[in-house]
């Protein structure tokens, strides 16, 4: 509870930091570049990180889970996610998950960062804010957005390899003009995932 009650307080600095900003026409979306380094100096505490196969305390800690957020929007959006990793393993089961696993976007100061290309001919601005529960996001833009966005996963499942299991899917997004008719944009293939697992998930659905 110590480190989610940080990520909650880092939350709390880093968001009045991205929220309102302007990405215009041609400008890349940089998370760290407007957040910062995460520093006790700052402000930051010690929330949870998930490295080396674990998870482990760390100043700053849990400023993923906005990074999760802003790509999400992304995919929803015409931004072009143009630098962006992965989580490397999985280490909690599922609990309440509402979106396809493996749609996060992994944050570590200076070098893993999340960038959002604008290749639109419209201002584009991201707003972010925060409850005493949850975190909320909206990309807002001059002119009303003409399709709709649907992700979603396919081939999801587990398989054991030696004493290790590991979890996989892939990442698909389909675009569609909106009204009645519909008319399918594009169908891609965004992401394939394939990750080590920290727990049993046989033990978990049973």
């Amino acid at each position: 509870m110590a480190w989610q009650d940080g990520k909650v307080a880092n939350h709390a600095i880093a968001i009045p930091l991205i929220d309102g900003v302007l990405i215009r026409p041609g400008e890349t979306f940089s998370f760290w570049r407007l957040v910062g380094r995460p520093t006790a100096a700052r402000g930051f505490v010690e929330g949870m990180e998930l490295s080396g196969g674990r998870a482990r305390g760390g100043v700053g800690g849990g400023l993923c889970q906005i990074g999760n957020l802003l790509h999400w929007i992304a995919l929803h959006s015409p931004l072009q996610v143009t630098q962006r990793a992965p989580h490397s393993f999985d280490p909690f089961p599922d609990q309440g998950r509402v979106i396809p696993y493996g749609t996060g976007a992994a944050l570590f100061y200076n070098y893993i960062d999340l960038w959002l290309f604008n290749p639109t001919e419209q201002v584009l601005q991201m707003r972010l804010w925060m409850d005493d529960r949850l975190i909320h996001g909206e990309l807002r833009g001059e002119q009303p957005e003409p399709n709709r966005y649907h992700v979603f996963e396919r081939n999801a499942g587990f398989e054991q390899r030696g004493g290790d299991w590991l979890r996989h899917n892939e990442i698909w997004r389909e675009i569609r003009e909106k009204g009645q008719a519909g008319r399918l944009l594009a169908r891609e293939r965004l992401y394939g995932n394939r990750v080590r697992v920290m727990y049993d998930p046989t033990a978990e659905a049973s």
